[in-house]
């Protein structure tokens, strides 16, 4: 949200900001059952944490919040002390993620006091099953490491440790191809009802370039060339994701707003 600099002493606006980011959900809260409010990627940035700012979403638009929380951004009592807040606020659910590593550029480096994100969840769940609390457990899944048994077996503990559902990565960026493939590799590790695709919605071909270059994703060549037909066709290719995964009752859309919430009308409506 804001540039870190030590020398900065412009006024941050946060109110105005929080408003801003408040409005936006409060347009679009008629197309989810759950809004995920994750952290600003770029490391360089102060922010608001994800689990105050998931409580101001549920406090003023009544909608069903889910903070993401970073292992690798805490230590773990700072963590585990951030989850007894979430629980606390009676947030609906908490999305647990390992992060991403530092750039030497941010000055900060990660924390490594959990082994696996798989061990963050475990003691996550301990913590939530002593408070008697409701909260759902969310984790991701790399869709790419599914189809080999480490990759399976690491979804599988996740789902052990807690989480009632994987989010998936990459993208299913297409309701053909990359629609067969993940879903064939979905019905094959026998956890179709706990995974959720991942409707992405590119804005143009460099962004499908810069997201293939930032993210290591092998995107299929139909969204480049749906990329280089217009921001109209993309959103179409998109809609077909999500009529796909509606007809063949699949238990969700994991829809990634990328900080524009209004998409969800374009795409869910």
């Amino acid at each position: 949200m804001f540039p870190f600099r030590e020398d900065d002493r412009e006024p941050l606006a946060l109110d105005e900001k929080v408003e801003r980011f408040v409005d936006d959900v409060r347009g679009a809260r008629d197309f989810g059952d759950l809004f995920l409010v994750a952290n600003v990627k770029n490391p360089e940035l102060l922010k608001l944490s994800s689990v105050e700012a998931a409580f101001i979403l549920q406090d003023r638009t009544r909608v069903r919040a889910a903070p993401a929380l970073v292992v690798r951004d805490m230590n773990r009592l700072q963590f585990l002390s951030t989850v007894v807040t979430a629980i606390s606020f009676e947030l609906d659910s908490l999305l647990v993620v390992w992060g991403d590593s530092y750039p030497a550029s941010a000055k900060a480096t990660n924390v490594r006091d959990f082994s696996s994100l798989g061990r963050a969840l475990h003691e996550v769940n301990s913590i939530r099953r002593q408070a008697h609390s409701p909260m759902r457990l969310l984790a991701p899944v790399d869709l790419n490491r599914l189809d080999s048994p480490k990759g399976r077996a690491q979804a599988e503990e996740r789902l052990r440790a807690g989480a009632q559902y994987l989010l998936a990565q990459p993208p299913t960026t297409d309701a053909d191809e990359a629609f067969d493939t993940h879903s064939a590799l979905l019905k094959k590790s026998g956890m179709s009802d706990r995974i959720l695709l991942n409707v992405f919605p590119f804005r143009d071909e460099r962004d499908v370039t810069e997201c293939e270059r930032n993210f290591g994703w092998r995107l299929p060549k139909s969204l480049h060339q749906a990329a280089a037909a217009g921001g109209d066709s993309l959103v179409s290719s998109e809609r077909e994701v999500v009529r796909r995964l509606r007809e063949e009752g699949f238990p969700g859309v994991y829809l990634s707003t990328r900080g524009a919430p209004s998409i969800a009308t374009r795409l869910l409506a």
